[in-house]
């Protein structure tokens, strides 16, 4: 199940989206409930300008409620199809997560990129460095921070990382 996953991961990534939908599904036929194939497929819908799919699918991926990364993407869904009451209600679902487990800055920084607030996204991408985010290391090809690729902070936090802009 995982490989078929990232299958559709990978050609999200590589934003091919339609082909992403398509391995997406065909995952989904073996488990329709894998939360990462929900997540991948939410976030492919939003690519395409599906929010209403983008969002069902996210919500069907954090019915457990404990995948931040999972409520990022939701958050960053409802911020961008202008659900802003949504998405901070999200943010502030991870807040209270986060005083109970390990919560990524990296997810609080997707919804605020969604928002179109880049001081508080840069602010908590900078907190995603400082504790070393595994998610971090996805930023340069993350269609969602788009947006926040022309500015001279992210250029820094690539290359503070490492990482070819």
């Amino acid at each position: 199940m995982p490989i078929n996953s990232n299958a559709g991961r990978t050609l999200y990534f590589a934003r091919q989206y339609e082909q992403a939908i398509e391995q997406l599904r065909k995952t989904l036929d073996m488990d329709p409930n894998f939360p990462l194939t929900l997540w991948y497929l939410g976030m492919a819908h939003e690519q395409v300008s599906r929010p209403d799919e983008a969002i069902a699918e996210l919500l069907k991926a954090s019915l457990s409620r404990d995948l931040p990364t999972v409520l990022g993407g939701l958050g960053h869904a409802y911020a961008v199809s202008g659900k802003r009451a949504e998405a901070h209600q999200v943010l502030e679902e991870l807040q209270d997560l986060s005083k109970r487990r390990y919560v990524s800055p990296f997810n609080i920084a997707l919804i605020h990129a969604g928002l179109g607030d880049k001081a508080q996204a840069f602010e908590w991408l900078d907190k995603a460095y400082q504790d070393h985010s595994q998610l971090l290391s996805w930023v340069n090809v993350w269609p969602q921070f788009d947006g926040l690729r022309g500015e001279p902070r992210f250029q820094d936090l690539v290359r503070r990382m490492g990482l070819k802009p």
